[in-house]
């Protein structure tokens, strides 16, 4: 745990080598006493062998970073994760568990996404990210596998650079609103990857949804990581799932 937080200190394993947006949603949702420390796998671009290539280097970044004292280990990579087996990501949880020790928690963004999507008891999802086909047909897959229906979805078939250069501060906005005109019987959606603008779209697109919840990347890892381990850090403005944070589902089990 560092200087700056006292009350929690989450660490991540991001997969790109380069960030910026991510950092900058990251610790704008992060309340007083609640920081990062961040680990890269050194992700260059997607692709199946680039993803194994990045999660070969998983655990060696759990082990920096329980080095620091986090008191939370997220790992981050919805598309590395979902490029395996469903289920994959609960046995690289499981593993880097055994290597960090049962003092730190080791969760994922996938888990966190599962975990928001039960505790706001969403059954029927729009799935909206940058990400491409065959990202977003894996992550549905994984998603099927874990008792959830995406309705309809919305890719914008960005490579990896590209999630910083092309998105616009109001492009997820835009692609959930193209979700939903499609299908307006869906009890929520995903704004996945932390790479391109998400945080204040979020209340923008709830509004516009009749208030449905909307789970954002980086406010799903944060309120998985945080609920996890029995730290609150709600705040309005960011939609609900940090407005109401609701707890951690227990029959998820980590999972």
């Amino acid at each position: 745990m560092g200087a700056y937080g006292w009350k929690a200190t989450i660490g991540f394993i991001g997969p790109p080598r380069t960030n910026e947006t991510v950092l900058h949603e990251a610790f704008e949702l992060a309340t007083p006493g609640i920081s990062w420390c961040w680990s890269v796998m050194g992700l260059p671009e997607f692709g199946n062998y680039e993803f194994d290539e990045a999660l070969a280097t998983a655990s060696l970044c759990a082990r920096e970073l329980a080095a620091r004292k986090v008191n939370v280990i997220v790992i981050g990579g919805v598309p590395l994760l979902t490029s395996r087996q469903p289920g994959y990501h609960v046995e690289l949880q499981r593993q880097i568990q055994q290597e960090v020790g049962p003092g730190i928690l080791v969760t994922s963004d996938l888990a966190c996404f599962l975990g928001a999507a039960r505790a706001l008891g969403l059954k029927r999802l729009a799935l909206c990210s940058i990400y491409q086909r065959f990202i977003q047909d894996n992550f549905k897959k994984h998603l099927a596998a874990h008792g959830f229906e995406t309705v309809t979805d919305v890719g914008l078939e960005y490579k990896l650079a590209d999630c910083m250069t092309k998105a616009e501060l109001d492009s997820a906005y835009h692609a959930a609103s193209q979700a939903w005109q499609q299908d307006t019987s869906l009890d929520g959606m995903i704004l996945a990857c932390p790479q391109w603008p998400v945080i204040h779209n979020v209340p923008k697109v709830e509004a516009a949804m009749a208030g449905k919840p909307i789970i954002g990347h980086m406010a799903a890892i944060m309120w998985g990581a945080l609920s996890q381990i029995g730290v609150d850090a709600r705040q309005p403005g960011y939609g609900r799932l940090l407005e109401d944070w609701p707890g951690w589902p227990g029959e998820l089990a980590s999972a």
